[in-house]
Parts: structure tokens; sequence; C-alpha cells
């Protein structure tokens, strides 16, 4: 599990699923960096170096009770919802994606819009997400059924 999940668990909260960055995002800047690489080594680098980054600092998991996630390094930007907030998901993908099975996830709450890049599996996720949301909601409501219950019975 990535240290910003783990250390933003609340009391009682399991994760669910955690997302994974596909590597296979750097494919074409790979290549690309290839390339260029006999005219201009820096030029790769300056390609290749912020993708790499963005792999490494992106992460996206789901709750029990909220979903989570955070992009970047230095500029950071972070999303923490209830389930019960998250408005649309939507997944989307270009040629390599659907061959690599990698895809953009953007994810709007309440609270804003957010996008996670590169994302593997991303229908998987939006399935999950959405399975958990409605479990989170029958929860819910057994929930304060339980308490209206107790509520009239006192």
């Amino acid at each position: 599990m990535s240290k910003y999940i783990q250390d933003n668990l609340g009391k009682d909260e399991n994760v669910i699923y955690e997302a994974s960055i596909s590597w296979a995002t750097l494919t074409l800047p790979g290549i690309i960096a290839v390339v260029l690489a006999p005219f201009t080594l820096g030029l790769s680098f300056i390609i290749v170096i912020p993708r790499v980054i963005r792999n490494l600092t992106t992460e996206l998991a789901f709750t029990n009770k909220r979903l989570i996630g955070k992009t970047g390094l230095i500029s950071t930007k972070s999303m923490d919802s209830p389930l019960n907030k998250v408005q649309n998901v939507i997944i989307s993908s270009g040629l390599l994606g659907k061959i690599f099975n990698f895809g953009d996830v953007a994810v709007t709450t309440a609270a804003g819009n957010y996008r996670y890049s590169g994302v593997s599996n991303p229908s998987d996720f939006r399935a999950k997400l959405m399975n958990q949301i409605e479990q989170y909601d029958d929860d819910r409501i057994k929930k304060q059924a339980e308490e209206l219950a107790n509520a009239i019975k006192k």
C-alpha cells in the first residue's frame, strides 16, 4: 500500500482497491527518447523524466468509506472524498491504452474534478468503485434504520 494512502486511513477504514499506474505509459516517450538520444541526450531526459516522476508519485485508491488520491512531487494535488460525494467516473484511453490496458480516470466529486493519467485496468477500477459506492450507501441506510429502530424502542 502506498504511503500517502496508508497515512490517511481513518478509524475502521480498509483499503478495498488500490489502482496502479501502468509503466506502459512510458512506451511512446521512451521510443522518442531513444530516437533523439544520439542527437541530444538532454532532450531525451526532458521527455522521459517527468513521466517517470508522475508514475512514481501518483496514488489512487478507495476504501470502504472514501476515495483517496494524490498526484505530483513538488506541486501536489490531492483528493479525499466520501464515497457518497462521488458524482461521476469517466475513463478514456487511446490506442496504446487499449493495447496495454491503461487509461485516464476522471473523477467528479462534490468538491471538484480530478484526473489520474495512465491507470492500469481503468474499467476494473471504475466497476469496483461503483460497486463499493452502492455497498457504502446500503450500509449507511442500514445503520440509519438500526439507529431509528433503537430510538423508537427507547
